[in-house]
């Protein structure tokens, strides 16, 4: 994150973790009781980006990742796995374009092993790799007067999920969720402007309410503890537009596709609450009191506390475990999980 975006979000209460991941209010005098109102923002410094341009960009990509990359354009975004030879992803990308240069969000903790990994396969491709994650600022923007402040502020508004649109130098990629939510992408100083106008009618909610969000939505992600946890289809990549499995070679697409069209998948990833006020990390594991193996009864994704109580979380899960309501978050199997409802549909993968 540049000094001078940190500067301008101080007196605004910003405080950042070392994974960058924002707090406006430590002293939670005011806590956020509900993420329906009209109009929220937050920064995104959390998400680290990669700049992919050169000639052969998009031919690389595509022999690196899950989906297919000739389908990134100026009005479209996706998500796209980077995997291992056996299938499990490394990272997960939001993938978008901006000034005929291509761009992948992640989380700042994988960002330098990511780039490192990529950069390998380079050879002689005509594609550079950057990370500007301190020269381009993203913010998010929801709430149900989110549409109606963006088009006064001169937006055109995408109309679906991981449409794009480009104003004035902005990017707006509208996400999946609840309520209306955007991701809005650009250089310092057009961003500053436009958090000086949209703050003055929304209220400010921390990283942890943005997550939040994303576990409503039942959208992914891969973090540093999670990392080689799953493949793609156990994150329901296949239901997200996540995957293509007409686009040809890429690491791990074998593995992948022989789960797709010939094996069982065994687990996937549901939306569940648990009462208990204990967080747990991405990657750790889940408890049955039927399964005796080490593997568990799956594993979380991502956990935040509930604007309510307890905690809400997206956790990969066997279809034993939920056939047979036996999901515990502790060893002990004092803290049951309850499923919620995704929405989407992934019946037709189970």
């Amino acid at each position: 994150m540049s000094n001078n975006w940190n500067s301008f979000l101080n007196p605004y209460g910003a405080v950042f973790n070392k994974e960058l991941e924002v707090n406006f209010n430590p002293d939670n005098d005011s806590p956020i009781k509900s993420l329906q109102g009209d109009l929220f923002i937050t920064d995104l410094s959390y998400l680290a980006l990669i700049e992919v341009s050169g000639a052969d960009k998009k031919s690389f990509l595509q022999g690196q990742l899950t989906n297919d990359i000739n389908a990134i354009s100026s009005s479209l975004s996706h998500l796209s796995g980077l995997c291992t030879p056996k299938g499990r992803l490394r990272a997960l990308f939001s993938i978008f374009s901006q000034d005929d240069n291509l761009y992948l969000q992640l989380p700042q903790p994988l960002l330098e092993e990511t780039l490192k990994r990529l950069k390998m396969f380079v050879m002689m491709s005509k594609v550079e790799l950057t990370n500007v994650s301190d020269s381009i600022v993203k913010i998010g923007i929801a709430g149900q007067q989110a549409i109606k402040n963006l088009k006064q502020n001169g937006f055109s508004i995408p109309l679906e999920a991981n449409m794009v649109t480009d104003n004035n130098g902005l990017t707006l990629i509208r996400l999946s969720g609840v309520t209306p939510r955007f991701e809005c992408i650009g250089c310092i100083e057009k961003i500053q402007s436009l958090w000086e106008k949209l703050q003055t009618n929304a209220q400010l909610i921390d990283t942890c309410h943005w997550k939040l969000m994303d576990i409503e939505a039942g959208i992914p992600n891969v973090f540093f503890s999670s990392k080689e946890a799953f493949i793609p289809q156990m994150l329901n990549l296949q239901v997200l537009n996540g995957i293509n499995f007409k686009k040809g070679c890429y690491t791990g697409q074998e593995v992948i596709a022989r789960m797709q069209y010939l094996g069982k998948l065994k687990r996937q990833m549901y939306r569940v609450h648990c009462d208990t006020d204990e967080l747990p990390m991405p990657g750790d594991l889940l408890h049955s009191a039927s399964c005796k193996s080490g593997q568990g009864a799956g594993n979380v994704v991502d956990a935040q506390k509930s604007l309510n109580s307890g905690i809400d979380l997206l956790a990969v899960i066997t279809t034993d475990a939920i056939q047979n309501n036996d999901i515990f978050l502790d060893e002990a199997l004092n803290y049951p999980l309850s499923i919620q409802e995704l929405p989407y549909s992934i019946a037709e993968e189970s």
